[in-house]
C-alpha cells in the first residue's frame, strides 16, 4: 500500500499503531491531509482512532480513508455518524486505491456512499442529458453502486473515457447527439477490456427500430423512460449478477428469445 502511493507522487508516512497515544501524538506533529487506516489492529481498532480523531480540535475534519475486509451494517452505520470518512473493502487493488486516494484530497470531492461504504460495483453512465445523468447516478449510488458520469461527445473519445473507468455495467441512452447507443455498444464490444460489460440502454424511444437495432449485438437490456428508482437498481443488480430478478414491466432484453413486438 504505501509503496502503490508513494509510487502514484503522494508522500506517505507509516506509522506502527501501538497505542492511541502514538498514534494521535505523530497526527499531531506532523498533521496528514489523510489518514488510511486499517480496522482491526491489534494495539489499537481502527475505530478508537476514528473516535480519538473526531473528538480532538485539530483532527476533527481530518479525511480518512478506512481499509478493511469486515465491513458490515453496524460498521456502515458508524462511519456516516463519524463523517468525512470513507470505506474501501478489501482486498483493494492499487489502482483503485490510488483513484480513492486522489479523490479523497481533492477538496471539493463529494463523499460517494455507493463507493465508500461496500460498493457493489462500478457503473458508467453515458446520456447527452445532464439531468438523466445525475438522476441515473443519484438512484444507483443509493442502492450501493458507484457511478462514474460519461458525456457523450465523440465516439472514441466516449468508449477511451468509460475503459479509463473499468466499469462493472454501462448505462446508456439510446439516441445521442453525435451517435447513436447502438453504435456506441458496437464500438466497446471491440475493446478486449469492454467485450463482455453488459448494457443497460435507457430511452425514451419505444419503437420497434430501437430494438431491431440492439438485438443482434447481444448481452444487452432495453429499459424506458422514464424509469423508477427501484426498477433501475433492480435492473442493474441482475444485469451485475446479484440474482435479482429483472422487473417485468417495460423491459425487453436484447439477444434472448421474446418477440420484442409483443412487449
Amino acid at each position: 500500500m504505501i509503496a502503490a502511493l508513494g509510487n502514484s507522487g503522494h508522500e506517505v508516512q507509516a506509522l506502527e499503531p501501538t497505542c492511541l497515544y502514538t498514534v494521535l501524538k505523530a497526527l499531531h506533529e506532523a498533521p496528514p491531509d489523510l489518514l488510511v487506516l486499517d480496522l482491526v489492529m491489534p494495539g489499537c481498532p481502527g475505530q478508537t482512532i476514528i473516535r480519538a480523531c473526531r473528538e480532538d480540535m485539530h483532527l476533527r475534519q481530518l479525511r480518512i480513508l478506512l481499509l478493511t475486509a469486515h465491513g458490515d451494517r453496524q460498521l456502515a452505520q458508524f462511519i456516516q455518524s463519524m463523517g468525512n470518512i470513507h470505506y474501501l473493502a478489501k482486498p483493494v487493488s492499487p489502482a483503485t486505491l490510488q483513484q480513492c486516494v486522489d479523490l479523497l484530497l481533492d477538496q471539493t470531492t463529494e463523499t460517494d456512499l455507493g463507493w465508500s461504504m461496500a460498493c457493489n460495483g462500478v457503473v458508467a453512465v453515458v446520456d447527452d442529458s445532464q439531468m438523466s445523468r445525475t438522476f441515473h447516478s443519484a438512484c444507483l449510488r443509493k442502492g450501493g453502486f458507484r457511478c462514474v458520469q460519461v458525456e457523450p461527445t465523440e465516439l472514441l473519445a466516449t468508449v477511451l473515457a468509460i475503459e479509463a473507468i473499468h466499469p462493472d455495467l454501462l448505462v446508456v441512452d439510446f439516441l445521442m447527439p453525435s451517435f447513436r447507443g447502438d453504435a456506441l455498444i458496437r464500438a466497446i464490444r471491440g475493446r478486449e477490456s469492454l467485450s463482455s460489460v453488459p448494457v443497460l440502454v435507457i430511452t425514451a424511444s419505444r419503437s420497434d427500430d430501437v430494438i431491431n437495432q440492439l438485438l443482434p449485438i447481444g448481452d444487452v437490456r432495453v429499459a424506458f423512460k422514464p424509469i423508477s428508482p427501484d426498477d433501475l437498481v433492480t435492473h442493474v443488480k441482475s444485469l451485475i449478477g446479484e440474482d435479482a430478478p429483472p422487473p417485468p414491466a417495460r423491459e425487453v432484453t436484447a439477444g434472448a428469445a421474446e418477440d420484442p413486438g409483443a412487449q
